[in-house]
């Protein structure tokens, strides 16, 4: 089995908005970017949901695995960051999502300047009551940038 990768990459414009937690939900339900104003920084949220797919038994549906990270950034530094992962489609219910064998969030040095994530996770196709006949582990790695830009690597 070989080893995809996909770089993807994609900047936000910010617009208009409350307070940063109004921004966050703004976002999540349109997701689009939106703006805060702060005391002495503008600070803008923005959000990227990406995910990698992968044919199903029958190849008829798809089994998809996303991330979702949202952050927000003030052209300095990178904060307020919340991440998850989910089973886009289940594929008909083949996909037995085994959890994460890595989630990490790290920041070089002192100012956060970026914030890189990486989450990896475990997805076996199983037909029931017959077995598992495939492991899948996607990753995806995502460098947040304080512009609102985002690098992504993607792993099948």
């Amino acid at each position: 089995m070989g080893v995809a990768m996909q770089v993807l990459r994609n900047v936000f414009r910010p617009v208009a908005a409350g307070a940063c937690a109004t921004a966050l939900l703004t976002t999540a339900l349109s997701g689009q970017a939106a703006a805060t104003t702060g005391a002495s920084a503008k600070v803008s949220c923005t959000s990227a949901d990406r995910y990698i797919s992968y044919p199903s038994t029958t190849h008829a549906t798809a089994v998809q695995w996303a991330v979702r990270v949202d952050w927000c950034y003030d052209g300095k530094t990178v904060s307020n960051i919340r991440h998850y992962d989910y089973l886009k489609q289940d594929g008909g219910g083949v996909a037995d999502y085994q959890g994460l064998i890595q989630n990490q969030l790290t920041y070089p040095g002192s100012v956060h300047y970026e914030a890189t994530l990486v989450k990896q996770a475990k997805i076996a196709l199983c037909v029931f009551k017959v077995g598992c006949y495939r492991t899948y582990y996607p990753m995806e790695r995502f460098v947040l940038g304080n512009n609102g830009s985002y690098r992504l690597e993607q792993r099948k």
